[in-house]
């Protein structure tokens, strides 16, 4: 019996997934508007978002999936597809298989805009990124990202599918630490195909937004 219900897990781990070997693509679902302000609800802070540099280390072949790897290897790939990857398909016994990459844009683009959401939600005007602008801004940001990544863990009547987002926001005005934010969200089922992938990163995304607002919060002048 219990042979029966861990080939029925493989099976549908696997098998629902699409072809698992190839190449995998998906579309991040559109933020929430945000509610429009008047300049007299606002508060005069601005903020530049000045870099977000997209500081993850792949490995070639990791000893375990959290660590970013792309199929075929490193040499192979390339600097556009290293900056779209977020995450390898597995089978049932956790063997690394097909790449999972962002339709549309990159992780550092995703990361951004998030960062923006953040700084709008706790009163600032996020203002382009100029000479003039840094001199005046309150917050001149560099957001470092360390990891963006989710994986598949196979299970005996179940799956879990992890997205882990760690980062850290440097005003380069101060010299005061970083805001390090880290976020993991996993969830469990019976299937990893691509729209549990999207709601899981989905979902970190959003838990990374809200841990942002809570600590700019804290830094306001």
């Amino acid at each position: 019996m219990q042979k029966i219900f861990l080939n029925l897990t493989l099976l549908l781990s696997v098998t629902l997934t699409g072809c698992a070997t190839s190449r995998g693509l998906i579309q991040l679902p559109a933020t929430t508007p945000l509610p429009v302000t008047t300049p007299q609800q606002r508060n005069q802070h601005t903020a530049v978002i000045a870099l977000v540099e997209d500081d993850r280390i792949f490995q070639e072949a990791p000893k375990t999936p959290d660590i970013p790897s792309l199929k075929g290897g490193l040499a192979q790939a390339t600097q556009d597809e290293k900056a779209r990857a977020v995450a390898r398909k597995r089978n049932g016994y956790g063997h690394a298989l097909g790449d999972i990459l962002l339709q549309d844009g990159s992780v550092t683009q995703v990361i951004q805009q998030r960062v923006e959401r953040a700084l709008t939600q706790s009163g600032y005007q996020v203002v382009p990124n100029t000479d003039a602008n840094k001199a005046t801004a309150n917050l001149v940001l560099t957001v470092k990202i360390n990891k963006f990544w989710s994986w598949f863990q196979p299970g005996f009547t179940s799956i879990k599918i992890h997205s882990e987002i760690d980062s850290d926001v440097i005003n380069n005005k101060t010299s005061s630490q970083p805001i390090h934010i880290y976020s993991k969200v996993t969830n469990s089922g019976q299937i990893a195909n691509r729209s549990k992938w999207i709601a899981n990163i989905n979902q970190v995304l959003d838990d990374y937004e809200a841990q942002l607002i809570r600590e700019l919060k804290k830094q306001q002048p």
